[in-house]
């Protein structure tokens, strides 16, 4: 593994041809920035865009900044070296080479199927998830009335089981993909196999910030649609009140249902992990 070792620095120049309203709009879109961030990147101070990254990933970064107007450096992370920027050539085919306004930069690296999921998108593919967990537990009821004929234990175990295998292998890309936009390892998914640490775990990754702008797994994931937007943000906000409401209008009922737990734990525990006396 590449070992991440430099930064890339920006300090607010410019290449020719280019003027500095230009350059802002460009990196603003670029990195996906506000106009405070942009403002720091032209401060006259050097401004870390990326780091740590290795050689090949902040050249990529060197690359866009210069289609985008601007000029970078690249150093090593304790400042003992810069890296020689690119030749006079390459720089002036950036230089006459305008930014798309929808910039896409496709990565050098081998096959990554396996990128990034913007936080609201994950919210709202997490209800499929939802949806397929559901329909696990009624098939054993509905199914064989919808077919007109009962199912053995065999067929109906391998069908559950085989429902269940999916929901987990979408929830383990869902969650490597949350950790990717994150900049964060997908080996990060073991933390779901702790217990009470997966929910810590989980809740993490729902409400945590991706990072701006390209990282170590792609580009930044476009804007969410009107109909995720619904699913990812409203809904859940939704459900949130609405036990806050119900849990609070409800109060006794809540408390002796607590209390009961205890009971129907060890009647649980009793009908599926029977006492032989």
């Amino acid at each position: 593994m590449k070992r991440k070792d430099y930064k890339v620095l920006f300090e607010g120049q410019i290449l020719p041809d280019f003027s500095e309203a230009e350059v802002r709009n460009n990196l603003a879109r670029l990195f996906n920035a506000d106009e405070q961030r942009i403002s720091r990147l032209f401060s006259g101070k050097p401004y870390a865009v990326r780091k740590p990254v290795t050689e090949k990933e902040a050249r990529k970064y060197e690359k866009a900044i210069n289609k985008a107007g601007g000029q970078c450096r690249i150093m090593t992370l304790d400042g003992s070296k810069t890296l020689p920027p690119p030749d006079e050539k390459s720089t002036a085919i950036f230089a006459g080479t305008p930014l798309s306004r929808t910039p896409q930069q496709k990565s050098s690296e081998p096959f990554q199927l396996i990128r990034r999921t913007g936080r609201v998108r994950y919210l709202a593919l997490s209800w499929i998830v939802v949806a397929i967990e559901i329909l696990a537990y009624m098939i054993p009821d509905y199914l064989p009335m919808l077919i007109g004929a009962a199912l053995t234990i065999q067929q109906t175990v391998s069908m559950v089981l085989g429902i269940h295998s999916l929901a987990i292998l979408l929830t383990l890309y869902l969650v490597i993909t949350r950790l990717h936009d994150m900049d964060r390892s997908g080996w990060l998914w073991l933390f779901l196999i702790i217990p009470v640490v997966n929910v810590l775990f989980l809740f993490w990754l729902s409400i945590g910030s991706g990072s701006e702008g390209s990282n170590s797994y792609g580009e930044q994931p476009s804007p969410p649609a009107n109909l995720t937007r619904a699913f990812g943000i409203y809904l859940p906000l939704s459900l949130v009140v609405l036990g806050m409401a119900g849990a609070y209008l409800n109060q006794e009922q809540l408390v002796a249902w607590i209390q009961t737990l205890p009971e129907l734990t060890s009647e649980w525990s009793g009908q599926y992990f029977p006492i032989e006396k």
